[in-house]
């Protein structure tokens, strides 16, 4: 492709700021990040950002997911001004009945031992970290503006195609349309949605139900150490699993109350539930009391970007020249949001994914 090609991405998270990044790195700038809201608005800006080198490796996802890993840790090297934390990994199992502390002892100095029936080392820092998702969003598109890569804040509502291929965009704040010589549809799980409305032809299947994950962070009144931890929580209806992650910025991060409602057209109308999200501080509270007493920075909720099989969808859009779409990662997309952008650059300029191999992911699968 000509170095004058318009390459137009809608989605301003991990997945679109890393295709533009990795594009703009390998000497294409004439990139445009559409995004209807602002840059990592959605569940870029409100995932815990745990990463794990090899938590994927029984899946389909073990090459993304290791080079991925891999390519972080080369950001972290080159950007040492990111948050990146190499971390030991740690399961945490509670009760809500008082322990024996004889039996719950525990390395991890600034949790508490009343409700703790057991530990156990997940993982070390050799193979998970920590990142804040935001402030790794802001700073690969930072780079990747100042090799030329622009930013439009509107939202995407007519696709213009001639034989097989888009030509235009015309956004909610143009009066005017904007021409395209590639097209990169990564919208996180309003993917599916874009797809559907402006490519009727291709045949991909709605996701299982939309998922609302909640969070909530915290910052409780004394240092809490770097680990991260899985908690599983006995209580008297059944066990549920939060995870704790501590933030660089004294903050710690709490996730894992889930349902399933309907996915509203703009982020901003997205909103938790606020007893999920108090739900979250009372459990993590029996792993931490800190916990408990902290003040609230946060409740939020975000969507998990799904796929009707469960795996990433990255690859050409069947029947079209010149479309792309990237979705479908669940809650590893920080994790592979890195090598999903770079297989994609690879992908659009020279028709071969040298990073890893993502056949397994092509949109081809569901015709």
């Amino acid at each position: 492709m000509k170095s004058s090609d318009h390459i137009c991405i809608i989605g301003g998270g991990i997945i679109g700021i890393s295709a533009a990044f990795y594009l703009s790195s390998l000497g294409h700038s004439n990139i445009t990040i559409f995004e209807q809201c602002g840059i990592a608005c959605h569940s870029s800006g409100k995932a815990g950002g745990f990463l794990a080198r090899k938590w994927c490796d029984e899946t389909d996802l073990r090459d993304l997911a290791r080079a991925s890993y891999d390519l972080h840790m080369d950001l972290k090297t080159e950007y040492p001004d990111l948050d990146y934390r190499c971390v030991d990994t740690y399961q945490v199992n509670t009760s809500e009945k008082v322990g024996d502390k004889s039996k719950a002892q525990t390395p991890i100095k600034w949790i508490t031992d009343d409700h703790i029936t057991s530990t156990k080392l997940l993982d070390t820092s050799d193979h998970t970290a920590k990142v804040s998702p935001k402030l790794l969003c802001n700073k690969l598109l930072s780079v990747a503006q100042a090799r030329g890569v622009k930013v439009n804040i509107s939202k995407v509502v007519e696709v213009k195609k001639s034989d097989g291929r888009v030509t235009h965009l015309f956004t909610s704040n143009c009066t005017e349309h904007v021409s395209v010589d590639v097209l990169v549809v990564a919208a996180g799980p309003w993917t599916t949605k874009f797809i559907h409305k402006h490519f009727p032809e291709y045949p991909l299947p709605a996701p299982r139900p939309q998922t609302r994950a909640h969070s909530v962070v915290l910052r409780p009144n004394n240092t809490v150490g770097t680990e991260c931890l899985f908690q599983y929580h006995t209580t008297g209806s059944g066990t549920v699993d939060p995870e704790i992650y501590p933030v660089a910025d004294g903050t710690v991060y709490v996730c894992g109350e889930v349902d399933y409602v309907d996915l509203p057209d703009n982020p901003l109308d997205i909103k938790p539930d606020s007893t999920k999200c108090d739900d979250l501080i009372n459990q993590a509270g029996y792993a931490a009391k800190c916990l408990s007493s902290a003040d609230v920075v946060a409740k939020q909720a975000c969507y998990l970007p799904g796929s009707h099989d469960d795996l990433p969808i990255i690859g050409k859009v069947p029947g079209s020249h010149n479309v792309w779409i990237a979705t479908g990662h669940t809650f590893w997309g920080i994790l592979n949001g890195p090598a999903t952008g770079k297989c994609l650059a690879e992908l659009i300029l020279s028709g071969k994914s040298k990073t890893c191999d993502v056949e397994a992911f092509s949109p081809d699968r569901f015709l």
